[in-house]
């Protein structure tokens, strides 16, 4: 049997992933999952909130019996986009255009890909994939986990190149390969875009009175350009190189797996001195009757940081301007562009740890609680800590010159306690208290993308309560 793969077997082996199986009999499958909680700090700018943290739909069609189409669409904190737009033509042409949309929402692509399985243990994947760097990144979705918070190294402080759901378009291989009597060996292999350095931009109005030269208000308007590592482009890349990455997964019998992980490839576009990130993540999963034990360590190095700042500072650096003059009793317009790099390091690594008991207190079966299908309790706990070598915390240019660098060493720890129930495996209502704090004197704020910390706001309590759902 063995004969069959040999070949392209021996050089997909190198790292993997898991593959879900369609039905047989279904042609088409609809589903999704979403998160909604309510969320409240001792952090003085973090006030108490309701977040719809993410809606994502999920087709999966079986398009023969060996080719089959999956994607998901994800709605990010998302209500509200709404584009208006008026085309006049009296006495000339007049061209209004407004656009209203809920703060900090994304719609994005999560997965959309192809695969053609010319066999369990060889199946050809085309498309935007999830990075398989980790267990984390390649099982995300929010149902899925106890904690209604997502873990740092993968999302909070991410110590993987770009935050979970990472997904890259590319081209690979996966499989799966029976290993002994219960054993099975799984696999996922891609060439991708990969990683690269992305641009941001944001613009702000600021009304100040009293400008000079003119009386009554005067407009600022503010261009922030940041640069900051993000999932490859789906379109033309910006740079002459692509990216391997792929992870291989033993599971010896049922409820238990070892996973090996990789990513190696150039993050730095063609106008940038060549710079390489390379990530390798080791994972478990033990489980045995309601125990289980699960965790994750992520490294990850980007490189000479400073070389990637200092060819930065030849292509982009700040720049300040008034606009033309306006016309009479207009109000006076003046435009600042500012230029940051941010999210880059030495180095990263990282690690959680999360263990969990499932259970049903006899009290309650004749309760509400007993109705559902299969309903559990959950009591956990999840330990988590991330590291920055060399992390940027200040880049200025000036004329094509990198004038100042500063980096810094910084840490994170997160502990946190969760109570989940289960009316049915795809539902829960989460409970969780989590403790953050970092380095004394720093903010959080810093080396979370999630806080909103000032600058002496080293420590955060939180409390959540989350609603998971799955179909």
């Amino acid at each position: 049997m063995m004969r069959r793969y040999t070949g392209w077997l021996l050089l997909a082996l190198l790292l993997a992933g898991p593959v879900r199986a369609q039905d047989e009999g279904e042609r088409a499958r609809l589903g999704g999952y979403g998160a909604i909680r309510f969320e409240t700090t001792n952090l003085e700018h973090q006030y108490n909130t309701f977040t719809f943290r993410r809606f994502v739909l999920t087709t999966d069609v079986a398009i023969t019996s060996n080719l089959r189409f999956l994607s998901e669409l994800e709605l990010e904190r998302f209500r509200l986009l709404e584009l208006e737009k008026v085309v006049e033509a009296e006495g000339g042409v007049t061209v209004e255009q407004a656009i209203e949309g809920t703060d900090q929402s994304e719609i994005a692509i999560e997965q959309a890909w192809l695969e053609w399985a010319i066999d369990p243990a060889f199946r050809l994947r085309a498309g935007g994939v999830l990075v398989p760097l980790g267990r984390f990144n390649i099982n995300h979705d929010d149902n899925q986990w106890m904690f209604p918070r997502r873990s740092l190294v993968d999302r909070g402080a991410p110590v993987l190149p770009v935050k979970s759901a990472w997904n890259e378009l590319g081209l690979g291989f996966t499989g799966e390969v029976p290993v002994g009597a219960q054993g099975l060996l799984t696999y996922q292999l891609y060439v991708v875009n990969g990683m690269q350095l992305d641009v941001e931009v944001e613009n702000k109005y600021i009304t100040s009175p009293d400008y000079a030269g003119s009386p009554g208000n005067h407009v600022d308007n503010y261009i922030e350009l940041k640069f900051e590592p993000f999932t490859g482009t789906f379109g033309n890349d910006t740079k002459q190189a692509k990216t391997v990455t792929g992870r291989v997964a033993l599971s010896p019998s049922l409820g238990v797996e070892l996973g090996l992980s990789g990513y190696y490839g150039r993050y730095t576009p063609q106008y940038l001195p060549a710079e390489y990130v390379s990530s390798v993540g080791v994972d478990f999963l033990l489980s045995r009757g309601p125990l289980a034990l699960e965790g994750e360590y992520v490294y990850t190095s980007m490189g000479d940081v400073e070389a990637v700042a200092r060819g930065f500072a030849r292509r982009v650096y700040n720049q300040a301007g008034v606009a033309f003059g306006p016309a009479e009793d207009e109000v006076p317009l003046e435009s600042e562009v500012e230029v940051e790099l941010t999210g880059l390091s030495r180095a990263r690594q990282g690690y959680w740890v999360e263990a969990r008991y499932a259970f049903f207190p006899e009290f309650l079966r004749d309760t509400f609680f007993g109705r559902g299908n299969q309903p559990l309790w959950y009591a956990g706990v999840r330990w988590e800590q991330v590291w920055y070598d060399d992390l940027l915390e200040e880049a200025e240019f000036a004329a094509g010159v990198l004038e100042e660098f500063e980096a810094e060493n910084r840490w994170v720890s997160r502990l946190a306690f969760g109570l989940t129930y289960r009316p049915t495996p795809l539902v829960g209502f989460q409970l969780a208290y989590e403790l953050t704090w970092t380095n004394k004197g720093h903010s959080l704020g810093d080396v979370t993308n999630y806080l909103i910390a000032e600058g002496d706001e080293d420590f955060a309590r939180a409390f959540i309560f989350g609603v998971v759902f799955g179909f």
